[in-house]
Protein backbone atom coordinates (compact mmCIF):
# COMPACT_ATOMS: atom_id res chain seq x y z
CA UNK A 1 0.00 0.00 0.00
CA UNK A 2 1.49 3.21 -1.36
CA UNK A 3 1.24 6.47 0.55
CA UNK A 4 1.78 9.80 -0.43
CA UNK A 5 3.11 12.11 2.11
CA UNK A 6 3.18 15.64 2.25
CA UNK A 7 6.68 16.03 4.06
CA UNK A 8 10.14 14.46 3.88
CA UNK A 9 11.06 11.81 6.75
CA UNK A 10 13.83 9.79 7.09
CA UNK A 11 13.17 5.96 8.42
CA UNK A 12 14.82 7.40 11.86
CA UNK A 13 11.96 9.68 12.45
CA UNK A 14 9.65 7.18 11.21
CA UNK A 15 10.75 4.17 13.66
CA UNK A 16 10.65 7.17 16.63
CA UNK A 17 7.20 7.69 15.60
CA UNK A 18 6.47 4.18 15.26
CA UNK A 19 7.71 3.12 18.93
CA UNK A 20 5.65 5.72 20.59
CA UNK A 21 2.41 4.64 18.75
CA UNK A 22 2.72 1.16 19.02
CA UNK A 23 4.65 0.36 22.11
CA UNK A 24 3.93 -3.29 22.13
CA UNK A 25 5.03 -3.69 18.49
CA UNK A 26 9.15 -4.54 18.08
CA UNK A 27 10.52 -2.11 15.05
CA UNK A 28 13.64 -2.73 13.41
CA UNK A 29 15.72 -1.72 10.68
CA UNK A 30 16.45 -4.51 8.41
CA UNK A 31 18.13 -2.24 5.44
CA UNK A 32 18.69 2.01 5.44
CA UNK A 33 15.52 2.43 4.20
CA UNK A 34 13.62 -0.57 5.01
CA UNK A 35 11.49 -0.90 8.65
CA UNK A 36 10.13 -4.10 10.01
CA UNK A 37 7.07 -3.53 12.75
CA UNK A 38 6.83 -6.52 14.28
CA UNK A 39 3.99 -7.74 16.42
CA UNK A 40 4.08 -11.28 17.46
CA UNK A 41 5.62 -14.73 15.58
CA UNK A 42 5.40 -14.06 12.29
CA UNK A 43 2.80 -11.15 11.62
CA UNK A 44 5.18 -8.11 10.59
CA UNK A 45 4.63 -5.07 8.21
CA UNK A 46 7.17 -3.95 6.11
CA UNK A 47 8.00 -0.05 5.75
CA UNK A 48 9.52 1.56 2.92
CA UNK A 49 10.61 5.10 2.82
CA UNK A 50 11.23 6.62 -0.35
CA UNK A 51 10.91 10.11 -2.05
CA UNK A 52 7.37 11.40 -1.26
CA UNK A 53 5.99 7.88 -0.16
CA UNK A 54 6.09 5.20 1.93
CA UNK A 55 5.00 1.92 1.00
CA UNK A 56 3.24 -0.48 3.80
CA UNK A 57 3.34 -4.08 3.10
CA UNK A 58 2.33 -7.46 4.42
CA UNK A 59 5.48 -9.80 5.12
CA UNK A 60 7.19 -12.30 7.74
CA UNK A 61 8.96 -10.28 10.48
CA UNK A 62 12.62 -12.35 9.76
CA UNK A 63 14.67 -13.02 6.78
CA UNK A 64 14.98 -16.53 8.19
CA UNK A 65 10.98 -16.69 8.29
CA UNK A 66 10.81 -15.97 4.52
CA UNK A 67 13.56 -17.92 3.45
CA UNK A 68 11.92 -20.83 4.92
CA UNK A 69 8.60 -19.68 3.07
CA UNK A 70 10.55 -19.63 -0.09
CA UNK A 71 12.03 -23.62 0.55
CA UNK A 72 9.04 -24.91 1.04
CA UNK A 73 7.53 -22.91 -2.14
CA UNK A 74 10.00 -25.02 -3.88
CA UNK A 75 10.41 -27.81 -2.26
CA UNK A 76 6.55 -28.44 -1.72
CA UNK A 77 5.04 -27.08 -4.94
CA UNK A 78 2.95 -23.94 -5.32
CA UNK A 79 -0.41 -24.82 -4.16
CA UNK A 80 0.16 -25.92 -0.71
CA UNK A 81 2.32 -23.26 1.09
CA UNK A 82 0.16 -20.70 -0.43
CA UNK A 83 -2.95 -22.01 0.71
CA UNK A 84 -1.05 -22.47 4.13
CA UNK A 85 0.26 -18.80 3.73
CA UNK A 86 -3.15 -17.22 2.97
CA UNK A 87 -5.27 -19.37 6.27
CA UNK A 88 -2.25 -19.28 8.51
CA UNK A 89 -0.53 -16.03 8.28
CA UNK A 90 -1.51 -13.57 5.87
CA UNK A 91 -4.61 -12.35 7.72
CA UNK A 92 -2.38 -11.64 10.80
CA UNK A 93 -0.22 -10.01 8.54
CA UNK A 94 -2.43 -8.20 6.79
CA UNK A 95 -4.01 -6.60 10.16
CA UNK A 96 -0.44 -5.17 11.26
CA UNK A 97 -0.18 -3.64 7.64
CA UNK A 98 -3.58 -1.85 8.10
CA UNK A 99 -3.00 -0.81 11.69
CA UNK A 100 0.25 0.95 10.72
CA UNK A 101 -0.74 2.56 7.57
CA UNK A 102 -3.56 3.68 9.07
CA UNK A 103 -1.03 5.74 11.49
CA UNK A 104 1.32 6.95 8.62
CA UNK A 105 -1.55 8.49 6.54
CA UNK A 106 -3.31 10.11 9.76
CA UNK A 107 0.36 11.03 10.87
CA UNK A 108 2.21 11.55 7.41
CA UNK A 109 -0.28 11.64 4.63
CA UNK A 110 -0.90 14.26 1.81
Amino acid sequence: MKIAIKEQITTEQLKEKLAQQFPNYEVNNRTKSILVVKKSGSAAAIVMVGNGKVSVNEGFATMGGQMVFTLSLILLGILIPLIVYFIAFFPKQKAVRNEVADFIKKEYGA
